[in-house]
């Protein structure tokens, strides 16, 4: 098998590894979120009835409480973002080592040395994962290129369509569901406020539903918390900054070439090790954000 091949390959098999492990990652995530607004809700709804209905109720409530606890220890411990942040990485560094080659920049410029250093440096990336190869995903399809790359081709593909297909949607989905889920915890916090101020000037049950509505103000309070802590745990407003500072840093990039590059050269190599830094930047970024707790 041609050495580029094989790096294509594997680029897939470790991204699609990277897709799955982030996608139960991520279902946990938003389970957790909605089962401790409903844990909320079933715990003031509780302290408001009697008899077995109430038994019946906070049940249901310690029930929702326990699956979080569940979740959070099984899917969403450390080790559980470590692996996904680990096959992620190899799969991006796989994929730059195979555009670089693909595109004939340094250090694979010399056909006499390509094939060997590009070898050397799929193993090195993949020892760093050894011990993730029985959880790999075993046919996961690459998007790393599998022949020669023209720079007008390397331009296109790499560069430009990075910038409108991925980080600029991306950038804008994250600031969509920011934007939703603190309008949200908005709109919770000011119902809050006058609730509570209402609450003050009549009393506990103002409108004669036998229900204490200070118990409401207060589950209120506890879910817009939950909000707060989802968006943070999410990496949403840090999502938005950095895939847009890389989408300028590239876009800027194109803007500073030249109109036409002769490759290989010196000059084409470094305009390629440039566009590879910046969107290793962008990685090693955002795996340094995730890696930390939030």
């Amino acid at each position: 098998m041609a050495p580029l091949q094989l790096v294509s390959d594997r680029q897939g098999v470790w991204s699609a590894t990277a897709n799955r492990l982030k996608a139960r990652y991520d279902q946990a995530r938003w389970i957790t979120f909605a089962l401790s607004i409903g844990g909320a809700l079933l715990g003031a709804i509780a302290s408001q009835l009697d008899g077995e209905a109430r038994t019946y109720v906070a049940i249901a409530g310690a029930m929702l409480f326990a699956v979080i606890g569940f979740l959070t220890a099984r899917s969403l411990g450390s080790q559980n973002a470590t692996a996904w942040l680990r096959a992620r990485a190899a799969s991006e560094a796989l994929k730059r080592e195979a555009y670089k080659y693909a595109a004939g920049a340094a250090p694979y410029d010399d056909p006499a040395t390509r094939n060997s250093k590009l070898n050397r440096q799929r193993e090195e990336i993949e020892k760093s994962v050894d011990e993730m190869i029985a959880d790999a995903a075993p046919d996961g399809k690459g998007s790393a290129p599998t022949g020669p790359m023209t720079p007008e081709e390397y331009i296109q593909t790499r560069i430009e369509h990075q910038i409108k297909t991925f980080f600029d949607p991306k950038a804008n989905a994250a600031q969509r569901t920011a934007r939703t889920l603190r309008r949200l915890e908005a709109g919770l916090a000011l119902l809050t406020a006058c609730l509570t101020a209402a609450i003050g000037v009549a009393k506990k049950d103002p409108l004669g539903w036998h229900f204490d509505f200070i118990v409401l103000t207060g589950v209120m309070t506890t879910v817009s918390g939950v909000i707060l802590a989802h968006i943070e745990a999410g990496r949403y407003e840090f999502t938005v900054a950095n895939y847009r500072a890389t989408s300028r840093r590239l876009r800027n990039a194109l803007t500073e070439a030249p109109e036409a590059f002769v490759a290989p050269s010196a000059q084409w190599s470094a305009f390629v090790n440039d566009c590879e830094g910046i969107l290793t930047d962008a990685n090693s970024t955002w795996v340094d954000k995730w890696s930390k707790k939030s």
